[in-house]
């Protein structure tokens, strides 16, 4: 017999992680090997257990998109799922952007999640229909091809609000970073959309991540 797969469970919601567990536990050939409640016990725990998936849920403590970011550098060899109920456009390019295969909402019936863990595990990429659908349209958004003229419109400023908004920061976080009021964060968010003509932090980030201006 096949070793079975290995999974790790990251939600800071306890009921959630026993209710994943208690499913998968019934499949004989997946394996929960630990479990986590923010992004850097998942990092920790994946550096531990070296999973073959992680499942990730977006909104705890240090985040989903960073916890995808520390596992897929720690642990080259384990796919994330993120399994949420968040659908946010933004959110959801920036987790694929730094290594999620998967992405799930917690509607998906127990089966499905199953199945997707074990094609998630074979490396194929697993997409709930609504995220299929909302990524396509964030990448094929109007304006998001990125011309040299446009970015040469940015101050050295603007250039970098935009690289910390293709992390998917807020403006507050911005204003930290940067070591500048919050209102000021807000002008050059403003200034990025409209010297590159597009209409929102969605199409800013795939334009910045298009140009190499995010890597």
């Amino acid at each position: 017999m096949s070793q079975p797969i290995r999974v790790i469970i990251a939600d800071d919601h306890v009921l959630v992680r026993q209710g994943v567990r208690a499913f998968l536990d019934t499949c004989d050939d997946l394996s929960i090997v630990g479990e986590a409640d923010s992004a850097e016990t998942a990092a920790a725990v994946c550096r531990e257990q070296t999973p073959d998936v992680a499942l990730i849920d977006l909104v705890m403590p240090g985040g989903g998109v960073e916890a995808t970011r520390l596992i897929r550098s720690a642990c080259p060899g384990t796919q994330v799922l993120i399994l949420t109920s968040y659908e946010d456009d933004v959110q959801i390019v920036h987790a694929v952007q730094a290594g999620a295969l998967s992405y799930l909402l917690k509607d998906t019936d127990a089966d499905a999640l199953a199945d997707a863990v074990r094609r998630t595990a074979r490396g194929e990429a697993i997409l709930h229909p609504r995220i299929a659908t909302r990524l396509v349209q964030a990448v094929r958004a109007p304006n998001s091809d990125p011309t040299p003229s446009a970015l040469d419109r940015l101050s050295q400023r603007e250039r970098e609000v935009l690289e910390l908004m293709a992390d998917g920061l807020s403006n507050q976080i911005i204003a930290t970073r940067m070591g500048i009021g919050e209102k000021t964060v807000k002008t050059h968010v403003s200034n990025v959309l409209a010297k590159l003509e597009l209409q929102d932090r969605t199409q800013a980030a795939v334009y910045a991540w298009r140009a190499g201006v995010k890597r």
